[in-house]
């Protein structure tokens, strides 16, 4: 058979097996997440101390959720995050989704709180009795859900959204302190440091004498492609699990979480030739 008559046998196998693997036609989407917050006095797994006894509220609803949404998880369609608020990072983080769900005025007795995916396009439901109603919901966010990026929602009454400055990636030199910012657009933690990034100088002098041009990286954890690059440095920088919210600047080895941090460590870090250091290979895959 010559190469003319092939071609056309060749295209009609490729259209079969692209046909009979949907998931070849289409960009895998990342799974759905259902972030759960309560309170278990404990601590335990969800501490970064070796924990006193095991999580007993915490197993308890897991446990749940896991069989009730065995086929989901199974597939990798759907992950759950368990979040103690135990712990300040996580009462800040769920202030932050109840108040961009407009559901501040939520009775606190309405526990726990289950988070489908973001504001915008996700869901949230309060308290026990609403678990049964969690599966239907988690398969209508599924339907609605962006495949690669956040859903962009116009601000409602009162609500100012987070939108920092970020440098383009192709002009990122060498000699350029980086510094990166891990942000979330509906975040009021994050709202409260626009004043110290638009402050940042153009140029560092470091503590050697030379001059570095200053450049900032901002990623939005809702964007699925720049949440990889943010979990990346996440595992890099051995960042624990109760620091993984937001708002964090990473420059260097450091990752600096929330205001105080941030505000007490930033400028010293810089002067110091930490942004130098900053790991650029992440940030390869967004690069245009």
């Amino acid at each position: 058979m010559n190469k003319r008559k092939l071609l056309p046998v060749i295209l009609m196998c490729l259209l079969v097996i692209w046909q009979a693997h949907p998931l070849l036609a289409a960009e895998e989407q990342a799974p759905l997440t259902l972030r759960v917050y309560l309170f278990d006095p404990c601590g335990g797994c969800a501490s970064s101390d070796t924990g006193c006894r095991e999580c007993e509220v915490e197993t308890a609803v897991l446990y749940r959720l896991m069989a009730r949404f065995k086929a989901e998880l199974d597939a990798g369609r759907l992950q759950i995050r368990m979040r103690n608020l135990l712990y300040e990072p996580v009462q800040k983080e769920h202030q932050g989704y109840l108040r961009a769900f407009d559901a501040l005025d939520t009775p606190r007795s309405q526990s726990p709180t289950y988070v489908l995916g973001e504001p915008g396009w996700g869901a949230i439901l309060f308290g026990e009795d609403q678990e049964p109603l969690l599966l239907e919901a988690a398969r209508t966010v599924m339907a609605r859900m962006p495949s690669d990026a956040a859903w962009r929602r116009e601000p409602g009454e009162g609500q100012d959204f987070v939108h920092p400055r970020s440098d383009p990636l192709d002009d990122i030199r060498d000699t350029d302190s980086l510094i990166l910012y891990f942000f979330k657009d509906f975040c009021p933690y994050c709202k409260d440091l626009e004043v110290l990034f638009e402050a940042l100088p153009e140029y560092v002098y470091l503590e050697d004498g030379s001059k570095s041009r200053l450049r900032f990286v901002s990623l939005e954890k809702q964007v699925p492609a720049q949440m990889q690059v943010v979990q990346r440095y996440y595992d890099t920088l051995f960042v624990h699990p109760d620091r993984q919210f937001v708002p964090m600047v990473v420059i260097g080895n450091q990752a600096l979480f929330l205001r105080e941090e941030i505000v007490r460590g930033l400028l010293p870090a810089l002067v110091a030739g930490e942004g130098l250091k900053t790991n650029r290979r992440p940030l390869a895959s967004l690069a245009p």
